[in-house]
């Protein structure tokens, strides 16, 4: 029986930026690497960008049984888990089988403001049984989308070697808990991910519950990634945070695109305005969730000039593409209300999150509002090949 361990992992893992090993000798995944990891200090996207969203296993191999041990860590606030159980996503010779992967620790979350609490252990660390004839294949192990994994060990009973990455478009794609989906059951129904498979491209998902904060370091790494198209959702996590004014959103958007050009000048770049979102639509940030749905907070200041609501990021948004135009013609704007629109907020769980009949419609919808212009010859030639 062939088996491969931690160091050999690391040669089959793509859609990260890095590995560390973690505390049972295995690889942790993550989605930033070390140094933009150490320049903030947010709790929420510690977890978030721990959480391998578009993160997957590729492998060649002719085996007929493959045995994956993992350990999930997943986070309990108010006395509950979430996700429960996490869950991995196995696309082998076309077809897509979705599987556990019970929590092996918990993270406990005092109180709505983050504040992390104890780690406790809750079980052993799973083991996962991939049975098929033995022929020889690419097996896509796509890793869960809402909680942390170590990686422990892969056994086969015939070589594995690294598949490499896939042949389709590589579609970079940043923004907010929308695009991180971490309500979806399984990895496989994120929106991001659905139009990845439909359209046979290659996803890195940088979308970061509550952290679409348009960071520096986020930038960095965009710039720095190998990608064909790069799509950028911002809106809403800058208002519901109040994180940003006017004043400040337009030179960050600005800046933004200028890092990202410095790695990617001739790059395709799909700016996205936030979905629709009734209770943002008009009213400035902060959300404040009370019985389990969110409101804008009442706000006390006298003189609001320059607070954001969706509608001004939306204009800020269009403003910045349109200055940038004439002199970077593969840089284009879409309305995210063609995504998703106010008129579809029955759609939204908590007043903010879609449902996962919202996803599903913002998948199917997504892939005819880009422009012809950003697909480009390789994406469009992609495209109708698994329309």
């Amino acid at each position: 029986m062939a088996v491969t361990y931690p160091a050999d992992l690391a040669a089959l893992l793509d859609g990260v930026a890095e590995t560390e090993r973690g505390p049972r000798g295995g690889l942790v995944p993550h989605r930033l690497p070390g140094w933009a990891r150490e320049q903030h200090d947010q709790l929420d996207l510690v977890w978030g960008e721990a959480c391998p969203a578009g993160g997957v296993l590729r492998l060649r191999t002719a085996a007929g049984r493959i045995t994956l041990r993992a350990a999930a860590t997943v986070v309990e606030l108010a006395g509950l888990r979430f996700p429960d159980p996490p869950r991995l996503a196995v696309r082998d010779g076309g077809r897509t089988v979705v599987r556990d992967l019970p929590a092996t620790q918990v993270v406990q979350v005092a109180g709505p403001d983050g504040v992390r609490g104890g780690v406790i252990d809750v079980g052993d660390p799973a083991t996962v049984v991939i049975v098929r004839e033995p022929v020889d294949r690419t097996v896509e192990i796509h890793l869960p989308h809402n909680c942390g994994v170590e990686l422990l060990a892969l056994d086969a009973d015939a070589p594995v070697a690294p598949a490499g990455p896939a042949a389709g478009l590589r579609w970079l794609h940043y923004g907010s808990s929308i695009s991180h989906c971490v309500s979806s059951p399984s990895p496989e129904r994120t929106w991001p991910a659905q139009v990845a498979a439909a359209r046979g491209w290659t996803l890195r998902n940088l979308a970061f519950s509550g952290n679409a904060q348009l960071d520096p370091f986020a930038a960095r790494v965009i710039r720095d990634a190998a990608a064909d198209l790069i799509t950028l959702k911002v809106g809403i996590n800058v208002v519901n945070a109040d994180s940003m004014r006017q004043r400040t959103f337009l030179p960050a958007v600005h800046g933004f695109l200028d890092t990202i050009r410095e790695g990617h000048p001739e790059t395709p770049i799909v700016v996205v305005t936030a979905i629709g979102c009734p209770m943002h639509e008009d009213a400035p940030g902060p959300a404040v969730q009370e019985d389990g749905a969110y409101r804008p907070g009442r706000r006390r200041l006298e003189l609001d000039a320059g607070a954001l609501t969706l509608a001004a990021t939306r204009t800020l948004l269009a403003r910045a593409v349109a200055a940038r135009r004439a002199r970077d013609p593969r840089l284009f704007l879409v309305d995210g209300r063609e995504l998703l629109g106010a008129d579809e907020a029955h759609l939204l769980t908590d007043a903010l999150h879609p449902s996962q009949e919202g996803y599903d419609l913002m998948a199917r919808r997504f892939p005819g509002l880009l422009p012809a212009a950003a697909l480009g010859a390789q994406a469009e030639a992609a495209s109708r090949s698994n329309a």
